[in-house]
């Protein structure tokens, strides 16, 4: 068992730190260049934070199973990786005001919404008008009502918050446990071979 802590505790700490950066980098990087390659590329680096957390996670239980010879292991080097990596998530809520801010600015600053909006907006779209004879809504007839999306404030916005941190953090861990146990299976499989 301490095969599984000591993997998934190294395998978590790289985990944190991708998925720091990937959440960052919309801080990091400056509003013009991300003007300029548009928002897939925000879109690119969660996706890659969210594939190096399942890889690490996998690599760490089969690790686990290789090294102890249980599947209970590699599962709790799953638990251990969502953990740690999970902390990452509590670790971004000061940053939230500032990344919403950080978008709102690039929803302004983008005219043509980087290289795949459709004027006005960070946000996808063809950028050409639709084909003759194509009825199209009159602009803003989809939008919500003034106030509509605004998130509770007070203690019930606190509330909802910690919801869905706990909510993701744990969703996280579980998909975690599940890849480690599965890799932790492979594990004691190829161990079972090799041993004599």
């Amino acid at each position: 068992m301490l095969a599984g802590v000591r993997f998934g505790a190294v395998a978590g700490v790289i985990a944190f730190a991708s998925t720091l950066a990937a959440n960052l980098a919309i801080l990091v990087l400056r509003p013009a260049d991300l003007c300029r390659v548009g928002p897939l590329s925000i879109i690119l680096l969660n996706l890659g934070a969210a594939f190096i957390f399942l890889l690490l996670a996998g690599v760490a239980g089969f690790a686990a199973g290789r090294a102890d010879g249980t599947v209970p292991s590699a599962a709790l080097a799953g638990v251990v990786v969502g953990a740690i990596s999970g902390c990452a998530v509590v670790a971004l809520i000061p940053f939230g005001p500032a990344m919403m801010h950080r978008l709102m600015e690039l929803t302004t600053l983008c005219p043509d919404g980087g290289s795949f909006g459709d004027g006005g907006s960070f946000g996808f779209g063809s950028g050409a008008s639709p084909p003759p004879g194509f009825l199209t809504p009159p602009p803003g007839a989809l939008a919500p009502p003034p106030g509509a999306l605004t998130p509770p404030s007070g203690p019930a916005g606190l509330v909802f918050q910690t919801i869905g941190v706990l909510f993701g953090v744990g969703f996280g861990t579980a998909l975690a446990t599940g890849v480690a146990a599965l890799a932790g299976l492979i594990g004691v499989a190829t161990r079972s071979r090799s041993s004599p």
